[in-house]
This record gives structure tokens, C-alpha cells and sequence, in this order.
């Protein structure tokens, strides 16, 4: 079960696209269900390009817990079989620098998909720096629309942002908020403060075949345990066997039931998007075992 952060098993059950079956017994309708998803049994499934800010140059406080999240994203798309690049502590200059770097990569020539989890201090529709300066999320996208990056044209893009979207609070302190304005959290807290619970054939529009999973609503603050990560983060990695709209509704359920150890502080995700069709990961043979499993069995 993944543990529950601003300024402010997957089972290897018959769940990917190989395994998918016809509602009927007719070739028909097998394949209208096949054409209703995106292609995912390429050479390389994609690239995942994780952020990992967790150091900043001025008053941000550090991102204890984030390094958490960012090595179970890096083994769950390792598993579904992308391949992993980690930045830690970009500011904000870097970071727009190594978008560039991968809006010209020629790994999207091959690729089904991209996905980018960015976790960092944040406030509204921005990202921080490890300079302390603010990126516009949008900006951050518009690196890979279609005008901007062909090769990914019709391919879904995936961007997952672990930051805080504001400074007012949800109502559910032993947790530690993504912004500049953490005065109640402490950086040690314990896990024991938690409550469980190719090319264009055809036009489409430029900013199609999106898809953006925020950890929290506009506004807000999100939440992060200093030694498990993030609610958010550890939720989504838990969940990557479905298709990716039933996997996020799923997320915004476990997620939402969480709360602080005085259950006064909760937390709300919002995906955005402008995918078409539906999104399935194929999912290995080899089941999926988690950091903490891992643990748990040595």
C-alpha cells in the first residue's frame, strides 16, 4: 500500500493491449477496440524523464521525501519498460534547457509515448526552479505539441507534477508542504502521523494527445511524508496496470481518503487532458515489486 507532500503491486494479470478482448466474438468489433487505443507495442515503448527537485539556492525549504518518489517512478516505468532519464536539482534555466534537448531527441521516431513527472515546490499553473524562479506549466508542455515536436505528433504525452498549486489547505501535521510557507511541518516527521487509507496523415489540433495529472486542484496545497513521499506520487505508481483515465480516477479516490494524523489537512489531484483515444501500458510477465515490498523481503 503506498504511504502518503508547495511554494506551499501492480499485478502482472492479462491487463495490457496483448491480452485485450473483443466485447464480441466478432473480428469487427475486436478491431474498432484496437483502433479505439494508442499504438503501445512499438521497438521502444517511450522515454520517462523525471525532475527531481528536492535543493533550492534561496528560502525554499528542502524536499525531504522527494527522492522517495522519484526512484518508485523510476522502477515502475522501468518495468513497463520506458526508458528512465532522472534530473536532480535542475533550476530553471536547466530544466527548460534539457526540454529542448528532448523536444529534437530522435527517440520519438520509435516511441509509443512520453512521460515527464516533474516534483518540485510549485504555486499556481508554475513550477519552481532550484534558482527559485517559476516555469509556467504550459510552457513546460508546449516543448512537445505537435508543431514543436513532429515526431511526437498523435502519440500520448504524459506530464505528472508533484508540486504545491497554491497555499490554502484542503481540510487534512506531521507532513511537510511543497511551498515556501511551511511553518507547521517539521522535516522529520514519522510515517506513524498518517491515516491510512511518425508522420501526420491527417490534421488534428496541436495540442492533442495530452494528458496532465496534477497532484492537487488550483490553488492548494499538496502533501509530502518527509521518509514515504508523496500521497500522490506513491498512489499513481501503485496503479499503472489500467488504462490511464480508470488509472487516475483511482488515484484522485485513494487519495482524497487520506488525511492528516488530526485529519484537519486533504488532498484533492486534477488530471487534465486532450487524449483521444484510451491508454493502456502493457504489462510485463514479471509481476511488479515495489520499494517497500522489496524491503519487506530481505
Amino acid at each position: 500500500t503506498p504511504l502518503p507532500d508547495g511554494p506551499g503491486p501492480i499485478s502482472a494479470s492479462d491487463a495490457g493491449p496483448s491480452s485485450y478482448k473483443p466485447k464480441s466474438d466478432t473480428l469487427l468489433s475486436f478491431i474498432l477496440q484496437m483502433l479505439s487505443q494508442y499504438k503501445m507495442d512499438g521497438e521502444r515503448r517511450g522515454c520517462c524523464l523525471i525532475i527531481n527537485n528536492v535543493n533550492f539556492e534561496g528560502g525554499l525549504k528542502k524536499r525531504n521525501g522527494s527522492e522517495k518518489d522519484a526512484m518508485e517512478l523510476k522502477r515502475v516505468f522501468t518495468w513497463l519498460g520506458f526508458k528512465v532519464k532522472k534530473y536532480d536539482d535542475q533550476t530553471s534555466t536547466e530544466i527548460q534547457n534539457l526540454l529542448q534537448f528532448w523536444q529534437s531527441s530522435m527517440d520519438w521516431k520509435d516511441g509509443d509515448c512520453l512521460v515527464c513527472c516533474i516534483l518540485s515546490h510549485g504555486k499556481s499553473g508554475q513550477i519552481f526552479g532550484t534558482d527559485e524562479c517559476l516555469i509556467p506549466i504550459r510552457t513546460i508542455t508546449s516543448y512537445f505539441k505537435a508543431n514543436n515536436c513532429p515526431l511526437l505528433a498523435q502519440k500520448p504525452k504524459l506530464f505528472f507534477i508533484q508540486a504545491c498549486q497554491g497555499e490554502k489547505t484542503q481540510q487534512p501535521v506531521l507532513l511537510q508542504e511543497d511551498n515556501d510557507h511551511a511553518t507547521s511541518f517539521e522535516p522529520d516527521a514519522q510515517s506513524s502521523g498518517f491515516v491510512s487509507s511518425q508522420q501526420l496523415t491527417s490534421s488534428i489540433p496541436d495540442e492533442a494527445d495530452f494528458l496532465l495529472g496534477m497532484a492537487t486542484v488550483d490553488g492548494y496545497l499538496s502533501f509530502r511524508h518527509v521518509h514515504e513521499g508523496s500521497w500522490y506520487i506513491q498512489a499513481l505508481c501503485s496503479k499503472l496496470g489500467e488504462d490511464i483515465l480508470s488509472i487516475l480516477t483511482a488515484v484522485n479516490e485513494e487519495v482524497s481518503k487520506r488525511a492528516d494524523a488530526q485529519c484537519e489537512k486533504k488532498q484533492m489531484p486534477q488530471p487534465a487532458y486532450t487524449l483521444r483515444k484510451k491508454l493502456i501500458f502493457p504489462v510485463p510477465k514479471e509481476p511488479f515489486v515495489s520499494s517497500k515490498q522489496s524491503t519487506d523481503m530481505q
